[in-house]
């Protein structure tokens, strides 16, 4: 089994969902979008695996990290935590994120 897509139509759309995966990751939840934000993401994972498992299995405790980030930064915006608080959540999000994308950028050039 290949690594990554080797046909072009998979090669571009593996791309796509790798870019579609950044983006979301680069548009954090709100507590209203939280539970369809987390779905988005679980849906492009499940087609990156239809694509290459080896994509997957790169990403996938990157993901299930930044989304437990995620919905710590999101409790605490919603339980009107300190301000400091809040702020850590949001770096240590961001800071899952760039991970992320730094994973999600090693894929592409594969």
């Amino acid at each position: 089994m290949t690594q990554m897509p080797q046909d072009e139509a998979s090669k571009e759309k593996m791309q796509l969902l790798l870019y579609q995966l950044g983006e979301l990751l680069n548009d954090p939840p709100i507590v209203i979008n939280l539970p369809d934000w987390r779905d988005s993401i679980e849906d492009i994972m499940d087609e990156i695996e239809e694509l290459s498992p080896y994509a997957r299995d790169r990403l996938q405790d990157l993901i299930t990290e930044a989304i437990r980030r995620a919905e710590v930064h999101v409790d605490d915006l919603d339980s009107d935590a300190s301000p400091n608080k809040t702020e850590m959540s949001a770096q240590e999000y961001y800071t899952q994120v760039a991970f992320v994308s730094s994973e999600i950028n090693a894929l592409k050039s594969i």
